[in-house]
């Protein structure tokens, strides 16, 4: 491997990067509306079977070539429970 591919590489990452924290930002905005709706509608901030029904669709979902299934579900239940609780502190 060539120092020009490494530095492709390292640049590919980066740009991924840059979409990883896009996308947690947009699911931070979707979360404060969602709470926002639980609030008005006087539901729960925390749906744990929903949560579960999702986690088991995107380890299904998974292909076999990323990342091992326990390290998914490790981050996805990180990314969820950071995200509850975003919703919870919005919705007081």
């Amino acid at each position: 491997m060539s120092e020009t591919e490494l530095h492709r590489m390292r640049a590919a990452m980066d740009a991924i990067n840059e979409r990883l924290v896009d996308v947690l930002h947009e699911r931070a905005r979707l979360c404060r509306r969602i709470a926002a709706w639980k609030r008005d509608h006087g539901q729960p901030a925390a749906d744990p079977a929903r949560e579960g029904a999702m986690l088991s669709a995107l380890l299904r979902a998974a292909p076999a070539d990323g990342f091992d299934r326990d390290d998914l579900a490790r981050i996805l239940q990180q990314v969820f429970a950071t995200s509850r609780a975003l919703v919870e502190r919005t919705g007081r």
